[in-house]
């Protein structure tokens, strides 16, 4: 069922004022002008999320690195403890052999309950508490358990990009951003307290779940307040500021390089982030009117317009068409439409093509030697011009094309860097972190500007969703190499093209207003040409 919600603002028709007209929320914008400081405000208040959320993603990266410095202790020596340069101590295979004879009771009057780790083998004690792999004191046969913390962090996200997306568009954008914010503070609050391997895991789990909500919701708000010409800018400021957080991780490493001090330092940040969203962050004036509440729609879109000094055009109504409800159920019934069902599946591909792309241009990065820190702010910085080169292509090309166009060139650089050459492998590698920077700077824009108000949150959450299916699948293609270089990286590189061939199929959004309903949606396919012969009519 379709509702107009309408709303007059500046006062009664007569004694001097204009006549009442019906204006959509994008027009209202529009009238505002340029962008005030009320989205300057937002982008900001946006973007310290954007770094935070990449901060929280690599928190592995240094928190559970590899801690090379070690030795053998002299029982271990005696036992046949082996030590190789560049190596955990796990990963050689006669430690690996001796602590397996030692849980098994091969070896006489030694705890068979014990592990390598103390007995045959410790780390330098300057650096052990640099890791949390050297100093929970695993055993071999759970040293999979580190590995495992960004995949279980990428599962999290998988579920929270469906929960949050879900309760975004029942509870509003503002209470959901707090709620998975709130979640992020208390498990990274947990981690340095907490010396245990399931804790640990389990923090994870809940901090991958967290991104799904406030990265994704912030990114959503912005554009929502966006005026249309304005929203690339908008969105790949978002962006730009997720690859300065995944480069300026590398600061927080070298400043803090015991874990538990690193893990209290990134904490910090969401922690006093959280007051602030609570007293700045504004609801969606689009969330107000889809749910029927047209007066709080009409005082957010007020508050704009007082911020940014601007007046809301007099005897106006405020004016859409909005679907009576939201929700997963209602997500299916809408998807009875072929247009929509072939939209939101081309677009969860490219979600997953993205993601997939992205992280497989990382497991090529083996060539990429030397200092962590030092390459973690490469890897970071590379993706810049990626973002700038969107920025540009997406208001001259288009959204759809620039994505086409960024997948072939990232198809490209994968099979590429097969080559067993350690120059053109860094080359192609950091143009290919480029390319994959500007694929998600597409496809998160693309996704906030092609769904209906009332399930844009969860259409762009179940895209984000197969991204992180993606994300889990990678390593196990990564494992894959070591069987056959070259498979793997066809058939990704493939599937890439048959997603940028597939793209031919949705519509362009650039410049158009975002869909409230449905009608809004099919009205996306309307050839511009057409729309302006109609409007000169």
């Amino acid at each position: 069922m379709i509702i107009e919600n309408k709303l007059t603002v500046g006062g009664e028709v007569g004694n001097g004022l204009k006549k009442p007209r019906t204006y959509k929320i994008d027009e209202v914008l529009e009238h505002f002008g340029s962008i005030g400081k009320f989205q300057i405000r937002l982008v900001l208040i946006g973007s310290i999320l954007a770094a935070i959320a990449a901060w929280r993603i690599l928190f592995d990266l240094f928190g559970a690195k590899n801690n090379f410095s070690w030795s053998c202790t002299s029982e271990g020596l005696f036992y046949g403890c082996k030590f190789e340069e560049g190596k955990m101590p796990c990963a050689v295979e006669a430690n690996a052999d001796l602590e397996s004879r030692l849980r098994s009771g091969e070896i006489e009057g030694m705890d068979k309950n014990a592990v390598g780790a103390g007995l045959f083998w410790e780390f330098d004690k300057e650096t052990a508490d640099h890791s949390i792999r050297s100093t929970m004191m695993l055993s071999c046969s759970d040293d999979w358990k580190f590995s495992f913390a960004s995949s279980i962090y990428f599962i999290g996200a998988f579920f929270g990009v469906w929960m949050f997306g879900s309760l975004s568009d029942m509870l509003g954008r503002r209470i959901t951003c707090m709620i998975s914010l709130g979640m992020c503070i208390g498990q990274a609050w947990i981690i340095p307290f907490f010396n245990n391997i399931t804790v640990y895991l389990a923090c994870r789990f809940f901090d991958g779940a967290a991104f799904g909500g406030f990265f994704l919701i912030a990114f959503v708000l912005e554009v929502e307040y966006a005026p249309p010409k304005y929203r690339n800018r908008v969105g790949s400021a978002f962006h730009f500021i997720t690859s300065v957080g995944m480069a300026t991780v590398a600061i927080w490493g070298v400043i803090f390089k015991p874990w538990k001090a690193y893990a209290i330092a990134l904490a910090i940040p969401p922690t006093i982030m959280l007051p602030v969203c609570y007293f700045l962050l504004p609801e969606s004036a689009r969330y107000y009117l889809g749910k029927g509440d047209d007066q709080s729609a009409l005082t957010m879109l007020q508050k704009v317009a007082d911020v940014n000094g601007k007046t809301i055009p007099a005897g106006c109504q405020l004016y859409e068409e909005v679907d009576e409800k939201t929700g997963v159920r209602d997500l299916l019934k809408r998807l009875s439409n072929g247009l929509l069902i072939r939209c939101a599946l081309i677009n969860m591909f490219g979600w997953f093509m993205t993601s997939l792309v992205y992280y497989m241009l990382w497991f090529s990065a083996k060539s990429l030697a030397g200092d962590i820190y030092v390459n973690a702010a490469i890897l970071g910085i590379a993706e810049i011009p990626g973002r700038a080169v969107a920025f540009v292509l997406m208001d001259k090309i288009g959204r759809k094309f620039t994505f086409m166009g960024s997948i072939g060139v990232g198809c490209v650089c994968m099979f590429v860097s097969i080559h067993d050459n350690p120059v053109s492998r860094k080359v192609m590698y950091c143009i290919g972190k480029a390319v994959s920077a500007a694929l998600w700077a597409v496809i998160y824009l693309y996704s906030s500007e092609m769904y209906p108000t009332k399930i844009r949150n969860l259409g762009s959450g179940i895209g984000s969703a197969a991204a992180r299916v993606a994300a889990l699948i990678a390593p196990f293609i990564g494992d894959w190499l070591e069987v056959s270089p070259i498979v793997p990286y066809i058939l990704v590189g493939v599937l890439a093209i048959v997603c940028s061939g597939i793209f031919m199929f949705v519509p362009e959004t650039s410049g158009k207003d975002l869909p409230q309903t449905l009608e809004d949606f099919e009205l996306l396919f309307e050839d511009k040409k057409d729309k302006g012969e109609d409007e000169q009519l």
